[in-house]
């Protein structure tokens, strides 16, 4: 799990931050269906973070139905199909959203941000 970063003190809550780099993790099929997640501990020590963000954020993962911890076992990925439409219509919603109301303050017009994201899409980071 050396992809997660630790999070930073911009922005979201650290723990939200973590739920949605597991979940941009999952989309991207870095993480499989059934696959075993780190223990808090490992990950909370990994992160440079306290334990209870890292069980924050697992709180969020599993209310949310993307992993699930039975008694006395590890946490699991559950991805199938219907999990990844659902969460890759949230990701890009919240995203959306952001950036439309974002051009909308600075006076962009709706074609003028798809002329942007067309040109930005197509440019590596």
């Amino acid at each position: 799990m050396n992809e997660l970063r630790k999070p930073t003190p911009h922005g979201d809550p650290a723990y939200l931050q973590i739920a949605r780099q597991f979940k941009l993790l999952i989309l991207r099929g870095e993480i499989s269906n059934g696959e075993e997640v780190p223990s808090r501990r490992a990950l909370a020590v990994q992160l440079s973070v306290n334990p209870m963000t890292v069980q924050k954020a697992f709180a969020e993962l599993e209310d949310y139905g993307l992993i699930r911890t039975p008694p006395n076992a590890k946490s699991t990925v559950h991805a199938d199909a219907a999990m990844l439409t659902r969460l890759r219509a949230e990701v890009l919603e919240r995203d959306a959203a952001k950036m439309v109301h974002t051009a909308k303050d600075a006076g962009v017009s709706c074609d003028e941000l798809i002329d942007l994201i067309k040109t930005k899409y197509g440019r590596p980071e």
